[in-house]
């Protein structure tokens, strides 16, 4: 089991440390090179109302956990609408000029679908099964770029202030840098805070009064954006003019607010995991099949309450998972190769609840299995069928 080294933060947008703790736990994460114990702890600045992780893994920690981590499985689904990506994109067009995502992953239809937009396309990633060679925003030269954007990391990033400082040099003078990131006023209806991942909390405010500092101006805000618990921002490479600053006091007020919901519906997740334990064993009394679906801090949650009983199988769409649970005694199997136990399961868990439709969609296409409210669950959605997670 590999441990994070835990450093001491500073808030990242006032520099100070003066700090509330409003949320502890951690969580168990596998990735190439095996099993990490992954602390959480969420604080809000007493000054500013950032709320951010600290103490936080270290630098060399995470650079060393992402870089052995693995790119998306694209095989059953996306979890962002590239749509929704494009159409703004469109609104900054340069079809001479230069677009580099950073986070971009393995090049896909996303970037297809941005190929009349730019005359170059750049993907920067840390991850090292990503075929490219820039890894790093600090590898691309100066004022060399049109439009930079990063979708749902800046959460990730340790240092903000030095990864924005990078993307202002790396722009061309106006050039525009495009943001996407989880929305802390979301929080009260979504699991976000389970992402031990995420160092950073942020909303429009503390985003944009980060940025200003760095040399960046807020220029559109939509609350459409690629995923529905984010929001996008979009800045331009040019010091904000008559610059206002937001009410602290009530941005504190506020977040702590959102925290203490987001903290909510984490016990009322786990209230339903436990009501479902219980039907597990009841149909597993009864030899019944049962199909888990998706090796994620859901499902990670039930093994913690219970054994997976004779009967039941966990499957996951993306092959690289297959050894992820071998440390419990559990195989982890694709749902191709098992598609008679799905076909004759009489209860179907998904605990991937951004992929309900695709999973239901593929279950029908390759079994003829019609699912119904009497054989799923669905565990991280609302009662209103929203992912929460």
């Amino acid at each position: 089991m590999h441990k994070m080294d835990m450093e001491f933060r500073a808030c990242e947008s006032c520099g100070g440390t003066n700090f509330d703790l409003i949320w502890k736990n951690s969580a168990q994460v596998t990735r190439v090179n095996g099993e990490w114990q992954f602390p959480i702890n969420t604080v809000l600045c007493r000054n500013c109302g950032f709320c951010f992780s600290s103490p936080a893994p270290s630098k060399s920690s995470l650079e060393k956990y992402y870089s052995n981590g693995y790119s998306g499985c694209k095989s059953i689904g996306l979890p962002y609408s590239i749509g929704a990506r494009v159409q703004i994109l469109k609104k900054y067009a340069a079809p001479d000029g230069v677009f580099a995502e950073v986070g971009g992953d393995e090049p896909g239809d996303f970037h297809k679908a941005c190929a009349s937009l730019f005359k170059t396309q750049l993907v920067i990633d840390i991850s090292n099964d990503i075929d490219s060679k820039l890894r790093s925003v600090k590898n691309l030269e100066g004022e060399s770029v049109d439009v930079l954007a990063h979708y749902d990391v800046l959460e990730h990033v340790l240092d903000i202030k030095d990864f924005l400082g990078e993307c202002l040099r790396v722009l061309k003078p106006s050039g525009i840098m495009i943001c996407e990131v989880p929305n802390l006023r979301l929080y009260p209806r979504n699991l976000l805070m389970l992402e031990c991942e995420h160092v950073n909390h942020f909303s429009v405010n503390t985003l944009s009064n980060i940025a200003r500092e760095i040399g960046f101006t807020l220029i559109e805000v939509s609350h459409k954006c690629s995923r529905s618990f984010g929001f996008l921002a979009v800045f331009c490479k040019q010091p904000e003019k008559n610059a206002v600053s937001y009410d602290h006091t009530v941005e504190y007020i506020d977040a702590l607010a959102c925290l203490r919901g987001g903290m909510d519906q984490i016990e009322l997740m786990l209230s339903n995991v436990k009501k479902l334990t219980e039907k597990i064993n009841t149909l597993s009394l009864e030899n019944k099949k049962m199909t888990l679906w998706g090796v994620t801090e859901i499902l990670r949650r039930i093994l913690e309450v219970m054994k997976l009983p004779k009967g039941a199988i966990i499957v996951d769409s993306d092959p690289r998972r297959k050894g992820f649970l071998l440390n419990e005694g559990i195989e982890v199997f694709e749902p191709k190769n098992v598609i008679e136990h799905i076909a004759t399961s009489d209860l179907i868990i998904i605990c991937a609840p951004r992929y309900k439709s695709e999973i239901i969609d593929w279950i029908f296409k390759k079994s003829g299995k019609q699912i119904s409210s009497d054989n799923i669950v669905v565990l991280g959605e609302s009662l209103s069928g929203e992912s929460l997670l």
